[in-house]
């Protein structure tokens, strides 16, 4: 089939020219219009799921709301996972789907599930809402509003109401969620005294504060053929109107609303706040779609934001880049496209220093660009947008694209000086296909195995598949691409550019060029003595390998190399119960601590929680959003400066991490954390109990950082309990007084307002006063059925009792999280450490178990994943080699090269960061095709000469030597080519650094000891009588009978 290509490619040597042509064209079109993001979509399916319950205990939210959710949602098709956590008021319930489910199925499947457990929801509670489809990094934008002259409650409506619904407007944008400054409310503040003065009741106020906004339908008026619309207008427009509302009357005299409680704009109940740098501000949060394109999105928010900006009220100032996840991948994209264009030079300049022929480079460099676009085309196809995973691959590839190219011209190069030397040359049509076709064995079993040895990548599961997959998609698809070029357009441009129309001495230009008889001269030196001591060099290669291998116990584990974004998240968890105020007052002091950092840009402080934010946190809680811009410190020693000030503050637990980092370690482990340790079980007690233990046991343990209990512990809360016996004898039912405890302590919405297109909540409220203390609340006055009036403490005991600040569950059992993230030691050996003193210090009773989580549980899967499937790889390889051989020596002659590409990789790995990651696993994997690859060149060879009669001494050397400028430019090229990777600013390159090193250091090696240890080893066991190279010579023989149609002139 592969001679069919060739020979119809050189007789269609046009065609193949226009058809490359147009392709490129069409290619560049397409990538034009490719999406751009960070990373691929690496966040399996899932449902977020929030209900809202004003004033509901925690445990009444997860007996009457959170528990129903979860056995609804349990049993929907392909979950795998349901997280949830009950707070006040609120319950969140995260249902996590297998990978590849359909998100708007899952997401209607679980509506429908929501029907039936919504029916038993207790009264009050709102509706079920499942948030928005987002992206596991779908923060785009985070904009702040601060104004020293408008109002915070005007701030909050006008990022609410004007700046959200602009947003919401454009394509991509999944959700606007507004934090600080209150939502504006149309409040009714009852006064005690004054409901007692005028003897009337709660009830009597929460009816006319709903009856004082209402409009009427009223039908249709017909007259004179025209047809008018009839409306009775009566919602309110100003707070007089609702001041003026009656309630009743006494003797002909209107008692007013006014008359008996404050009316006023106020905010919502707070449970959020925000600032930016130190100052109160309302903080926008932009999220984009699920798939939507991250900088196309962000462009059009800031477009918008700009707009919005030159129409903003005097004194407003709109800061829009708070948080810009845009810059991390335009840093990250411009990088590795930099590397891309780095590594085409590097390339270039290897080729042109081997061939010294401008020709001869330009054919073997138009892999390049046609490799790399079907490689996009290919991700186009998948539905894969361009990343720093897809560009990452595809700069890996950069040298290897163009191997096949080289091998191909070099040997059709060669094959024509021959040619022309003889006496009775063949048509030079002719001479360049029987040269295509003899290597065309080598060039297309070395680019198999290179597809091979990537099949391991493809069954990686979870969060680490997601990421890598895209990579080894763009790497393989280009690396095949380039043996299709190999075989059409190669041979065409060689008949175009190197064939001599004209005659004359050609002697001066026939010669191999300065570099390649310089290294010949050297190299067959040092192969003769190599051959003359067999023993030394096997000596030396097994003793450096044994030395490779003794330094992998050494090396330290991790998932993926830390990023390099600039957008960091502090957390900060105080004590629960802390109140908003003191949490927005510790802010404003780490703010202030913060700003010494001459790095930090800005800070945004985010406490607490808003309507609809997927990050509902109470309100001890803050994540400060700090924007760094690197100076000549570094990082590393950047982020430990800040965490050790953050440990200086009193009172607070820190996790100091990047964005992304802390999304990836949330979709492994549902933790923003590089370690979760879980704990399972029944008793909230016995939770806290067996926490706080493994808690004291990590604090012992060397590299654990930002160490913290989840704070599950009970809080003060004040409890009202009804006394049925006593209120019945006054009259009263238990709804009576529950709804006047709502409306003292939570506020009753009792209608909407208009304001143009806004609208806010008409909440009835008591005043301050009459709940600023628990002894004001126990003298709140009820309500009789006689119109008389009694204190809440008559008719049930108000009191205060330790009881949970909130309950987190998963798998629909109760649990505690104890977290950490790892600086100063590799991830593997803390967990190692930590497991083995757990099992040993840490009892569990029946019924209780724990869990690991986190990034090393990803890295063990992705390790043993790997490493499992490699060996089946290396077994296919051999395999393959043996089709292309039919002999076993000659396939283990080949496979030499794999342990003399494992001292380099091992070594390079030893002499950076001494840790052994996914990147550098797959670093290894890429590593074997490639050498595999310069082993084939160098035995097919072999054969073929000794197929040809030649002595063994002549194949050695011979073969050696003509093979070496091949082996050394596609080597060179697959190495130097990477060196862009390894050089440079890290930023968008983190994961693909580690696996350039291993590539760069195993080349270094298999390749020197490639052109070594297998002529020493050939000229020992390689020489054998078999079929295979019996097929070798049938193969010569067809190679010189074999012509190729020459069209005429």
């Amino acid at each position: 089939m592969f001679d069919r290509i060739i020979k119809w490619s050189l007789n269609n040597r046009l065609l193949v020219i226009a058809g490359y042509i147009v392709f490129l064209a069409v290619g560049v079109l397409i990538v034009r219009k490719m999406t751009l993001d960070v990373f691929p979509e690496f966040a399996p399916p899932q449902v977020v799921i929030q209900t809202e319950s004003p004033g509901l205990s925690p445990e009444d939210v997860e007996t009457l709301i959170t528990f129903p959710i979860e056995s609804a949602v349990n049993g929907t098709p392909n979950v795998e996972a349901v997280r949830s956590k009950s707070s006040v008021g609120l319950s969140t319930v995260v249902v996590v789907f297998r990978w590849g489910t359909n998100i708007y199925t899952a997401r209607q499947l679980v509506n429908e599930r929501l029907q039936l457990a919504r029916s038993n929801f207790p009264p009050g509670t709102n509706s079920p809402v499942m948030l928005p489809i987002t992206s596991a990094v779908s923060w785009l934008v985070k904009y702040s509003l601060t104004s020293e002259t408008v109002s915070p409650l005007d701030l909050r409506t006008l990022s609410d109401w004007e700046i959200r619904n602009r947003l919401l407007a454009i394509p991509g944008v999944a959700s606007v969620v507004s934090i600080g400054g209150g939502v504006k409310q149309y409040q009714v503040l009852i006064s005690l005294e004054k409901l007692f003065h005028y003897n009337l009741t709660v009830k009597d106020v929460l009816d006319a504060a709903s009856r004082a906004n209402v409009n009427v339908p009223g039908g249709f008026l017909s007259t004179g053929g025209q047809e008018y619309i009839v409306t009775g207008i009566g919602r309110l427009r100003s707070l007089d109107d609702l001041k003026n509302t009656v309630v009743t009357e006494r003797k002909g005299t209107p008692i007013r609303i006014g008359d008996l409680a404050e009316v006023r704009f106020g905010p919502e109940v707070p449970r959020g706040d925000a600032s930016y740098n130190g100052k109160p501000a309302v903080i926008g949060t932009v999220s984009k779609a699920f798939g939507a394109d991250t900088l196309t999105v962000t462009y059009e928010v800031e477009r918008a934001l700009k707009e919005i900006q030159r129409t903003l009220p005097k004194g407003v100032e709109l800061q829009t880049e708070v948080f810009r996840q845009a810059n991390f991948i335009e840093s990250s994209v411009s990088n590795l496209k930099k590397a891309l264009i780095e590594g085409t030079v590097i390339v270039t300049v290897v080729i042109l220093f081997f061939l010294f022929n401008v020709r001869a480079s330009f054919i073997s460099l138009t892999a390049i660009p046609t490799s790399l676009i079907f490689g996009v085309m290919v991700l186009k196809n998948m539905g894969i947008g361009i990343n720093a995973m897809t560009l990452g691959g595809m700069a890996v590839a950069i040298g290897e694209v163009v191997d096949d190219a080289i091998i191909d011209v070099e040997n059709v190069f060669r094959r024509l000086r021959e040619n022309r030397a003889k006496g009775n040359p063949i048509p030079p049509l002719q001479a360049i296909f029987a040269a295509s076709k003899e290597i065309r064995g080598s060039v297309v079993y070395a680019t198999v195995i290179v597809l091979i040895v990537f099949v391991p990548i493809f069954l990686l599961t979870g969060v680490e598949g997601r990421i890598f997959s895209p990579l080894g998609i763009a790497y393989i698809a280009s690396v095949w691409s380039s043996l299709l070029v190999a075989l059409t357009l190669t041979p065409v441009l060689c008949y175009y550019l190197l064939v001599r129309k004209g005659g004359g001495d050609e002697s001066s230009h026939d010669r191999e060029s300065l570099t390649i008889r310089t290294l010949k001269a050297g190299y067959e030196n040092l192969l003769r003595k190599s051959l003359a001591r067999p023993r030394w060099v096997v000596a030396v290669s097994v003793a450096l390998l044994v030395a490779a291998l003794a330094t992998i116990p050494f090396f330290g584990r991790s998932f993926l190399p830390e990023f390099h974004e600039g957008n960091f998240i502090l957390a900060v968890s105080t004590l629960p119960g802390t109140s908003l105020d003191e949490s927005m007052r510790l802010g404003g002091k780490i703010t202030e601590a913060l700003k010494k950092y001459p790095e930090v840009v800005s800070i945004a402080q985010r406490a607490g929680r808003s309507e609809l934010d997927e990050d509902a946190q109470p309100p001890n809680f803050s994540e400060f959003d700090i924007t760094l811009k690197y100076g000549k410190r570094p990082p590393e020693e950047l982020v430990e400066a800040i965490r050790e000030e953050m440990e200086k503050i009193p009172g607070v637990a820190i996790n100091l991490g990047q964005f992304i980092a802390h999304r990836l370690d949330e979709v492994l482990s549902g933790i923003r954390a590089q370690v979760a340790i879980k704990i399972f079980g029944p008793d909230l007690k016995v939770l806290r109990e067996k926490g706080r233990a493994v808690q004291k046991v990590l604090e012992g343990i060397k590299g654990v950082t930002d160490l913290q209990l989840e704070q599950q512990m009970d809080v003060p809360e004040i409890r009202i309990n009804i006394d049925r016996a006593r209120a019945s004898r006054y009259g009263l039912n238990i709804e009576d007084v529950a709804q006047t405890v709502q409306v003292a302590f939570n506020g009753a919405p009792v209608s909407r307002v208009l304001e143009g297109q806004k609208t806010f909540d008409l909440v009835v409220w008591f005043d301050e006063r009459s709940r600023a203390s628990l002894d004001s609340m126990k003298g709140i006055l009820i309500d009789t059925p006689g119109r008389g009036k009694i204190p809440l403490s008559s008719i049930a005991d108000v009191q205060i009792e330790n009881r949970p600040y909130f309950i987190n569950r998963e798998q629909v059992q109760r649990r505690i999280v104890v977290q950490s993230n790892v600086a100063g030691r590799d991830l593997g050996s803390v967990i190692e450490e930590a497991q083995a003193k757990i099992q040993k210090e840490v009892i569990l009773p029946q019924g209780y178990f724990i869990e690991y989580g986190g990034q090393f549980q990803s890295q063990q899967e992705a390790t043993r994943i790997l490493t499992i499937y490699g060996v089946f790889s290396i077994f296919g390889i051999f395999l393959l080699l043996y089709k292309a051989f039919n002999s076993i020596r000659s396939s283990l002659l080949v496979m030499t090269n794999l342990p003399l590409a494992l001292i380099g990789g091992v070594f390079a790995i030893f002499i950076t960061d001494r840790v052994l990651s996914v990147a550098s696993l797959i670093g290894f994997i890429t590593l074997f095709g490639i050498a595999a690859r310069n082993g084939i060149i160098l035995i097919s060879h072999y054969r073929q000469l000794r197929a040809e009669g030649k002595s063994k001494e002549d194949v050695i050397i011979e073969g050696s030597k003509d093979r070496l400028a091949p082996v050394l430019m596609t080597a060179a090229t697959a190495a130097l080519g990477l060196v862009p990777l390894v050089i440079g600013e890290l930023t968008g390159k983190e994961l693909e650094r580690p696996l350039a090193h291993v590539i760069l250091g195993g080349l270094f090696t298999s390749t020197f000891l490639n052109l070594i240890v297998v002529p020493v080893l050939f000229m020992r066991y390689g020489w054998e009588k078999d079929e295979g190279v019996s097929r070798q010579e049938s193969l010569n023989e067809e190679i010189e009978a074999e012509s190729v149609k020459v069209p005429s002139s």
